[in-house]
């Protein structure tokens, strides 16, 4: 089960660097995506920055920044306000949850 998680983890991250570094500029394939990631289990941060590690190693043209802060939510509503929303982020089904659905700040990722 644990290695499960592991793995839709990596697969939905790749799947977004993927999305993503379609985004850039025609003529840009040297530059670097950078994609940020918000996520507030403080209890998964070694399994985040172990996948962070592992996708930096073998993406040369992508950047997956995970930021695992003490009060991610405050940081989340903040950046949001700012419009600087982070690329993903990792949340469960709590009350922010809802809130940031109803504000449409998420976004579907199924049809990608």
């Amino acid at each position: 089960m644990k290695k499960s998680w592991k793995r839709n983890l990596l697969l939905t991250v790749a799947g977004t660097a993927a999305l993503t570094a379609g985004c850039g500029a025609a003529g840009a394939d040297s530059q670097v995506v950078q994609i940020d990631m918000v996520q507030y289990k403080m209890e998964a941060v070694d399994i985040f920055e172990e996948l962070e590690e592992k996708f930096n190693a073998t993406h040369d043209n992508i950047r997956l920044n995970i930021d695992s802060p003490n009060d991610a939510m405050t940081i989340l509503k903040t950046r949001f306000i700012r419009e600087d929303a982070p690329d993903i982020i990792g949340i469960g089904g709590e009350i922010n949850y809802s809130s940031f659905l109803d504000s449409d700040m998420l976004m579907n990722l199924d049809d990608y």
